[in-house]
């Protein structure tokens, strides 16, 4: 979170939005968070309001001009400017309002302690604790620091009796029998002096007894905060908070994909590596309660950290802090249920039927020559770290990125949906190669339109699928474009913006955006296939021009 820098502009005020910068970096006592975060409450010491417009409210901004009386400088009158703010400080209110909407407090020219970081309190005089022992140092505990705040209170107050008493100031030595000798002596000598002492000393232990309740309660609360386990989905109540983690839309949404796949959860065998994974001499049909260890966290929960991996992209040792588990269990469970989730969730990438596709056709493709257009396809490369295999590093080289990659081919509908999606391949090969041999020429149908970039160069395999293909159309040596190139090559590319903005929202799933770790690439697949079945649940890239409900 980000305050900017702007500055309170009334005369004195030390306000401004580095401090609250500085605040927001400081964790919260309360909540054991940063400030100002999603999981913190509190509020800000202060907030900075603009000044009115001049369009919306000029009177207003004259008002508040004047309120300010900022010093002539060089014959001008000082005028706001756009960044020009005054701090909540500085309304009676906290903040502009109808009964209040002008800043009338604390305005420079009668300025107080009230602005928050204002000039600070005078230091104790250490003179004034009780004379011939050293003054104590304040313990962690509350009661201890009350205790010697009691005693400076008491004998500052003895000593004021004396003084008004007698008419001198009091002395400081052990023997001179005044009250600045002890509060205790004070109290029994010069009883006169101090007829109220009874009451004060019953105020300052009532205040004693409020600060050490409040210090509890913030020690439980504290402690609340410290024994709080990992990350659970009853954290997660609203759809924002959902969709940030998960990538998945809404709370619904979450709940109707988990129940989609909990049944099959309980035949799980977890992942535990290569060699330990294989199944040797169980009969799982004679014994179906499920054996090994218990599970550390809750079915809903491993769908959710499986969630929180694939779209923030996070390391196991992050999502093992969150979770409060270690991270091999993480390893375990993502591994688990990736492939789980890619043979349920399959299902949602689809061809849709030729009646459906009519319906949702997008109004943009209602056009001559584009009406029947069903697949638009592209590759999109995703980088990995690069191998040790001298072999891979060649077949993962990408001259286009200049990364090691791996290239998958998608496909999407008109209106955004995908409804292909290829194994991964090297990023060394072509287009043309992976598009032949992905099993994308199976979905397709008799008199079926493909649209594509300049470099898929596939219409003779298309004509063999009794198909068509859209692409611009190539220079063949021509120094110039005709006309008509020209128009089809602005129409082709206009209508090809969606499989890039399909595989733009793909990316947000931080995991295939970012370098993937070597370890993970036996898992692109099915990762790649549970990010676009995400995506289908999305709305519409493109609204189409009827509705089928």
């Amino acid at each position: 979170m980000g305050f900017g820098h702007r500055n309170c502009v009334v005369v004195g005020c030390p306000n401004s939005g580095k401090r609250l910068n500085k605040w927001a970096k400081q964790t919260c006592t309360l909540h054991a968070c940063l400030n100002g975060t999603h999981t913190c409450d509190c509020e800000p010491p202060f907030k900075l309001f603009p000044f009115p417009t001049e369009k919306k409210d000029s009177e207003g901004r004259r008002r508040w001009t004047e309120n300010i009386k900022r010093e002539i400088r060089k014959g001008k009158v000082w005028t706001p400017k756009n960044s020009s703010r005054v701090c909540s400080v500085h309304f009676k209110d906290g903040q502009p309002t109808k009964e209040n909407p002008d800043p009338t407090e604390d305005l420079g020219y009668n300025f107080n302690s009230k602005v928050v970081g204002g000039k600070r309190k005078n230091p104790l005089n250490r003179s004034k604790i009780i004379p011939g022992k050293k003054p104590r140092k304040a313990k962690k505990s509350g009661e201890e620091v009350s205790e010697v705040l009691v005693e400076q209170e008491i004998s500052n107050h003895s000593e004021t009796c004396v003084s008004e008493n007698t008419g001198t100031a009091p002395e400081t030595t052990p023997n001179s029998g005044n009250c600045s000798a002890s509060p205790e002596a004070a109290f029994v000598v010069n009883n006169y002096c101090c007829p109220d002492k009874d009451l004060r000393i019953q105020e300052l232990q009532e205040q004693l007894k409020e600060a050490v309740n409040e210090l509890k309660i913030l020690k439980e609360k504290l402690k609340k905060v410290r024994e709080k386990k990992g990350l659970k989905c009853s954290d997660l109540k609203s759809d924002k908070e959902v969709n940030l983690l998960t990538g998945i839309p809404t709370r619904a949404a979450f709940d109707a994909l988990f129940d989609m796949v909990k049944e099959n959860v309980k035949k799980l065998r977890y992942w535990t590596g290569p060699v330990k994974s294989t199944r040797k001499g169980r009969n799982f049909k004679k014994s179906p309660k499920k054996f090994g260890p218990k599970r550390e966290l809750t079915e809903k929960d491993e769908f959710l950290l499986t969630m929180m991996k694939l779209r923030l992209g996070s390391t196991n040792a992050d999502l093992a802090q969150r979770f409060a588990v270690s991270a091999t269990t993480v390893t375990n469970i993502f591994t688990t249920w990736v492939k789980l989730l890619a043979s349920e969730l399959g299902c949602l990438i689809y061809n849709p039927s030729y009646e459906v596709f009519r319906k949702t056709l997008p109004k943009k493709f209602h056009k001559p020559g584009y009406s029947k257009v069903r697949h638009i396809i592209d590759c999109t490369e995703v980088f990995i770290e690069t191998p040790s295999d001298p072999a891979l590093k060649a077949a993962t080289w990408s001259d286009y990125k200049h990364h090691h990659t791996a290239k998958i081919l998608l496909s999407i509908t008109p209106n955004g949906a995908f409804n292909f999606a290829s194994k991964a391949w090297g990023g060394r090969t072509s287009d043309v190669h992976v598009t032949r041999e992905s099993g994308f020429y199976d979905i397709l149908e008799q008199h079926d339109e493909v649209m594509a970039d300049r470099g898929f160069t596939i219409a003779e395999d298309l004509l063999l699928q009794h198909a068509k293909l859209h692409i611009p159309p190539g220079k063949r040596g021509q120094e110039q474009y005709s006309k008509s190139e020209v128009k089809k090559t602005k129409e082709i590319a206009n209508l090809r913006t969606y499989v890039e903005q399909a595989i733009r929202r793909l990316k947000t799933f931080r995991l295939i955006k970012n370098e993937l770790p070597i370890s993970m690439l036996g898992n692109l697949d099915n990762v790649i296939n549970v990010c676009a079945a995400i995506c289908n649940l999305y709305k519409p890239l493109c609204k189409p021009l009827k509705r089928l409900w």
